[in-house]
């Protein structure tokens, strides 16, 4: 099915909250927010963009900030200190006020545009999410091909209960319910967050479509291959273990309360 929209000036009437997490990002954020700002103002009547910077050392905050004196969609979430992606991906998108919520990657390796063959599955209500499958891929070296690979394999043998085709694309769509209900209940802080997420809708029974998207490995971006290798595994038999002891079962509000204020960190409040 390809649900891709022919006419040019076709416009959304669901309204749309973007979310990028921002990790020292002063050198390519402006250059993102900058290429998504004119699509978005011709599509979507009614959206946001959320950064949420996660304790980022450089000038991410100050060049946000200069932004949002001339846009008022633009929205800025502050993490005291660095926690991880997967942390900033889940404050940004519990304070999502969208009917749709979008999650992506600061560097843009998916363009924004690619959100057109996502929306159909959304807007007629059988999907929860719809996730990208890095069909089309430029520049990605071999070694980094093989990481992702190895982690797709581990990932099915200790994890998944179901199979997943790409878990970690970094551009997925949620349903504002899907998404609330989702990440009200992860707990995953690093890069393995989006094996967690697929953890959690299987558990719920949200159904998910898979969408080939294009993506191009940005220069700046960088996988710590060591950090990857001893710790990636111990979050996903984290996952597992909180699976078994029926963690994922219900969605802790603490969550959402400390996403929504600006001034405080997102904390897990048992």
């Amino acid at each position: 099915m390809n649900g891709r929209r022919h006419s040019p000036d076709w416009r959304s009437d669901r309204s749309l909250s973007v979310v990028l997490p921002a990790f020292n990002e002063a050198h390519r954020l402006p250059a993102t927010l900058t290429s998504i700002r004119p699509y978005l103002d011709a599509h979507f009547r009614e959206y946001e963009v959320i950064v949420v910077d996660d304790g980022s050392a450089d000038r991410t905050l100050g060049v946000v900030r200069e932004l949002q004196a001339a846009w008022p969609n633009l929205r800025l979430l502050v993490q005291t200190h660095n926690q991880g992606k997967g942390a900033a991906v889940r404050r940004g998108c519990l304070a999502a006020t969208g009917d749709l919520v979008l999650f992506m990657d600061a560097d843009l390796a998916t363009p924004i545009e690619e959100i057109e063959g996502m929306l159909p599955h959304l807007e007629v209500g059988s999907h929860g999410a719809v996730v990208g499958v890095r069909t089309y891929q430029e520049d990605e070296s071999k070694w980094r091909r093989v990481l992702g690979l190895t982690l797709q394999m581990l990932a099915h043998l200790i994890v998944f209960e179901r199979a997943v085709v790409d878990s970690q694309c970094g551009f997925k769509c949620f349903t504002r319910n899907a998404c609330r209900e989702t990440f009200a209940r992860s707990r995953i802080n690093g890069g393995m967050f989006d094996i967690e997420l697929f953890f959690i809708m299987h558990r719920l029974r949200i159904p998910v479509y898979y969408e080939p998207v294009h993506w191009k490995n940005k220069p700046g971006s960088t996988i710590n291959i060591l950090r990857c290798i001893l710790l990636d595994p111990i979050d996903l038999i984290r996952i597992r273990v909180n699976g078994i002891l029926g963690r994922y079962g219900h969605a802790n509000d603490g969550w959402t309360v400390a996403a929504v204020d600006g001034q405080t960190e997102t904390r897990w409040r048992p």
